[in-house]
């Protein structure tokens, strides 16, 4: 009878724990999830706006090669260069000796990023002085090829150091703060575009509004963190380059993150290069207008799955992690919430991508079926993606992100020949499956 009293006893407990586990993570992605869910209606508004002003004005080919060109700096590897790992990782010591190492984290990243930022700005100026990118591009035809790339890899260079602010945010649990103001970007980067067609602007204009109004917002979240952290972030990221300035180490977390972030570049952004190549005008813009409607229900889950990272991080230095329980189930909330809207994409997608393309272009169902498959796995993968962000876990998935995008090409460049712009969607959710969300399942539960 003692026995069974003590095990009852230990049962309960334990599902309290699992549910007290569980609270943290349910409250940090609730409060992100509410804040995307009232902004996306915005950003969605917007970039359907933006895209039927761009066909106006430049036509379908016109917003294809808008399409390319805003894309083409996504392929290099630098995007945060994986210092957003290291930032999470100082973030979660609450001592003052965490907080000097968070400050000498934050000016390495900084420092790592400007030179970074350097290194992509050469990459678009270079190739253009020498007349590379309307040949690379197979866009011989669109004038100002060389200029409007450069233009782009400019800006998207200077916007490195400043999306800074924006990895701070999520290492305090500000994700919410962060999501307010890239809503205020969407809005500016329609505000561009409005004025660029008043103007009859050519598309060297297009492009560069995105990309301005990412660098004014990623120096709004640059000002707001430094004013929780009551640092000047904003100083230290200019003065990052100074041999006075004390840095830290933090490869041993952002290089296998870097690792991460540029397979999935490399993964993600060629999809529109093989389109461009072994397909016509017509399929890269309808697998354009298919993206715009993919890219801001991809960016909810993430927003909901991004503050998972802190909270797992902060219980593997207490607590020792959460249980495998709990995963699971938080697994299952986003494999739902990624279905449940991957069947709007499929419901509506098809009628409001066409008519962003003023019905030149049809964008079929099969193609946005894809589109909803890609965010259902995406979905699933978040909580054990963030789950995994420690040094040992970090490696792991990074050397299965770089088998992923090899594979995610090759089927790429097969499928897109077969079925057109359906196809490289289609690779990327073989490829993300099998080399990313079941190894990392995998590993997981034989961890528990």
């Amino acid at each position: 009878m003692v026995g069974r009293v003590v095990s009852v006893h230990g049962l309960t407990g334990s599902r309290r724990t699992s549910r007290a586990t569980l609270t943290p993570h349910l409250r940090a992605a609730g409060r992100s999830l509410g804040v995307k869910a009232v902004s996306l209606p915005i950003t969605a508004v917007s970039a359907l706006l933006g895209t039927r002003i761009v066909v106006d004005n430049l036509g379908p080919s016109g917003f294809a090669f808008f399409a390319l060109v805003t894309t083409l700096p996504t392929l290099l590897p630098l995007n945060d260069l994986g210092t957003g790992a290291a930032i999470v990782g100082a973030a979660s010591q609450e001592s003052d000796v965490g907080n000097q190492d968070l400050r000498r984290t934050i000016t390495a990243s900084a420092r790592v990023l400007t030179c970074m930022g350097c290194v992509g700005v050469l990459v678009g100026i270079v190739p253009a002085l020498m007349g590379v990118w309307g040949t690379l591009l197979n866009s011989e035809t669109q004038r100002s090829v060389e200029i409007s790339v450069a233009v782009a890899f400019v800006l998207f260079g200077c916007s490195l150091p400043l999306n800074l602010g924006n990895s701070v945010l999520i290492a305090l649990n500000r994700n919410h703060i962060s999501l307010l103001i890239q809503t205020v970007g969407s809005l500016l980067t329609l505000g561009f575009i409005l004025l660029s067609g008043a103007v009859h602007a050519p598309s060297m204009v297009f492009i560069a509004s995105g990309f301005v109004s990412q660098c004014l917002a990623g120096a709004a979240c640059l000002l707001w963190a430094g004013r929780i952290l009551g640092l000047p972030l904003i100083g230290l990221v200019l003065g990052c380059l100074g041999p006075r300035r004390a840095v830290t180490r933090i490869w041993h977390l952002a290089g296998p993150m870097a690792a991460i972030n540029a397979a999935l570049a490399v993964a993600f952004s060629t999809d529109r290069l093989v389109l461009i190549h072994v397909a016509d005008p017509a399929a890269m813009a309808a697998y354009s207008a298919g993206s715009r409607l993919f890219t801001p229900a991809l960016a909810l889950a993430s927003a909901t799955g991004l503050p998972l990272w802190t909270v797992f991080a902060r219980q593997r230095d207490t607590s020792g992690g959460p249980h495998a329980r709990d995963v699971a189930r938080l697994t299952v909330y986003f494999a739902i919430g990624g279905a449940v809207i991957g069947g709007g994409l499929i419901l509506f997608g098809p009628a409001v991508a066409s008519w962003m393309l003023h019905g030149q272009v049809a964008v079929g169902t099969g193609l946005m079926a894809a589109f909803a498959a890609l965010l259902l796995v995406q979905s699933a993968a978040y909580p054990i993606s963030m789950l995994l962000t420690d040094a040992a876990g970090l490696k792991f998935q990074a050397k299965r992100a770089c088998v992923m995008a090899v594979l995610n090409l090759v089927l790429s460049i097969v499928l897109a020949r077969h079925l057109g712009p359906s196809g490289p969607v289609i690779g990327s959710v073989i490829a993300v499956t099998t080399c990313l969300f079941l190894p990392n399942v995998r590993r997981v539960m034989s961890h528990a």
